[in-house]
């Protein structure tokens, strides 16, 4: 396998742990401590109990945050970033920097977004565009 498949290959990887909707959220959160599952849902907006019942079981499996029971009555369960986990969310954030989001201003008038940006997919932001910091 020559370096151009192996580096594509661990994007892959990347892709598969990461790419799913929900997870980079869910990493970002348990990133600033431990959560229960409906302390979970209830942060983060529009994530339904299956999704993250799904996304939680994905992200333990990749070794990403672990879960934890407590042998109180009713028993309380909370989850967390692994070591790895940890490490992950660390570089993430880092990235955080490197976006800016530009959202809507006086009613329905775009701030002054570039037109490459206008074209870009913005899934994540329907009001406004996502960009790379210096590029708007």
């Amino acid at each position: 396998m020559g370096e151009n498949e192996r580096w594509q290959e661990k994007w892959h990887g990347l892709q598969d742990v990461l790419g799913p909707k929900w997870s980079l959220h869910i990493l970002r959160l348990l990133s600033e401590g431990s959560h229960g599952f409906n302390a979970i849902q209830h942060e983060l907006s529009g994530l339904t109990a299956p999704m993250l019942s799904q996304r939680l079981t994905e992200l333990s499996c990749h070794g990403l945050i672990e879960r934890t029971v407590e042998e109180t009555r009713p028993p309380t369960t909370a989850y967390s970033l692994t070591e790895q986990g940890a490490q992950v969310a660390t570089h993430l954030r880092e990235l955080e920097s490197l976006v800016e989001l530009h959202g809507r201003t006086d009613g329905d008038r775009r701030q002054d977004c570039s037109e490459t940006s206008e074209e870009c997919r913005n899934e994540a932001l329907s009001d406004g565009c996502v960009t790379v910091v210096d590029q708007c």
